[in-house]
């Protein structure tokens, strides 16, 4: 029911009263909440309400909170102001689809440790990414404490699961190509597909840049009498899945990449073809603001879509798998290999720890040592 009230100053506003029902204990189960400026707002307000009372339970705040109201109030009081809308929309995904099914009916006093230790095993079973979970789950529990609704954090009371990798490595470890790898998938591209893409991946090929950074690049990013691109921003999903360029995810990623001749020569053919398609279209590409990759109206490319050129080649040409982020990790390998300093590679990369870096670089004198050991033994049978 949607009732209207005036305060002092004689404004007008509008409150609901809805009743929903008796509880368990015989009580009068109502949702009430007044300060609408229109009979609008209350009514979808209220039908808000009820819709979350039907899909994770009624809990009387006097008395109670469920999961799910603590997490609506962090998200609201403290979470939603201090992230990118990027790193909202992740987070929301992953409360709704991993955590709220967990936890968000339950009334958040009566959360045991026994039942967090349940649930974040379930998750270590099934995704890699438990911690994060976890940690978000602990954030609403810490939370809930500092409203002094719950006296402590269950979550921090777990022993965090054990994961064995029977391969000993990182999956990601594998998710590279070698020097003749590489330039075989570079020839493949450019005989099965646009310019466009075989730009895209030479470019990233060569330069290490992450998809998300390759796809907000604009041509004013890239410094064609130099031989410099500049990375300062990304293409990433927000809030809604709607596709926005944010600001790169730490200021190491905020960088400047030298890069050779050959590549700048191959975009430039594309900026020539692309003014051309684009024109088709009624559309001046000549500006500084042009997207490098846009699609021809000029839109964003969706992230999808490099994956999808990358796996038709790999199908079509029977090519070891590998991922679009696994070029970035190509390109680290074979710096290496060709003599790259850590720190070197770690700026070119923008890494901000340079233990990711050192990852890497354990793994290619990892492979580099069965061809030492070669090495070894072809010398020793020449006289």
């Amino acid at each position: 029911m949607i009732k209207e009230y005036k305060l002092k100053n004689g404004e007008v506003r509008y409150l609901y009263n809805a009743y929903i029902g008796i509880s368990d204990t015989g009580e009068r189960q109502k949702l009430r909440k007044r300060g609408f400026k229109s009979k609008r707002e209350a009514q979808i307000a209220e039908a808000r309400a009820i819709a979350r009372v039907d899909k994770y339970g009624f809990h009387n705040e006097k008395k109670d909170f469920s999961f799910y109201e603590m997490y609506e109030q962090w998200l609201e009081n403290v979470y939603t102001n201090t992230v990118k809308e990027s790193t909202l929309a992740n987070t929301i995904g992953i409360f709704e689809n991993h955590i709220l099914p967990s936890f968000g009916k339950r009334s958040i006093k009566t959360i045991t440790v026994n039942q967090c230790q349940l649930e974040v095993n379930k998750w270590s079973e099934n995704f890699k990414e438990f911690k994060r979970f976890k940690n978000y789950a602990s954030n609403i529990f810490d939370y809930a404490e500092t409203q002094e609704v719950i006296k402590s954090n269950p979550m921090k009371k777990i022993i965090l699961p054990v994961i064995h990798d029977e391969a000993g490595e990182d999956d990601d470890t594998e998710n590279f190509y070698s020097k003749r790898e590489l330039n075989q998938f570079l020839e493949l591209m450019k005989q099965d597909h646009s310019l466009k893409w075989y730009a895209f991946f030479r470019m990233v090929a060569y330069t290490g840049m992450r998809k998300g950074e390759a796809l907000a690049l604009t041509w004013k990013d890239i410094d064609f009498d130099n031989h410099v691109i500049t990375i300062n921003k990304t293409l990433t999903r927000g809030l809604k899945n709607r596709l926005i360029i944010q600001s790169t995810k730490t200021k190491d990623g905020r960088r400047k990449i030298s890069i050779d001749s050959f590549t700048i020569n191959i975009l430039k053919k594309w900026k020539i073809k692309q003014a051309e398609l684009m024109l088709t279209r009624g559309i001046n590409s000549n500006k500084p603001t042009q997207l490098v990759f846009s699609k021809i109206n000029g839109d964003y490319t969706n992230p999808q879509r490099p994956y999808q050129k990358l796996q038709s080649v790999i199908k079509n040409h029977n090519l070891s798998p590998i991922n679009v982020h696994g070029f970035r990790h190509t390109h680290c390998s074979i710096l290496f290999e060709a003599g790259a300093t850590l720190k070197e590679v770690q700026e070119r990369l923008g890494h901000r720890d340079i233990h990711t870096t050192m990852n890497i670089y354990a793994h290619v004198t990892k492979e580099r040592k069965k061809e030492t050991a070669d090495l070894f033994a072809k010398y020793m049978e020449n006289e």
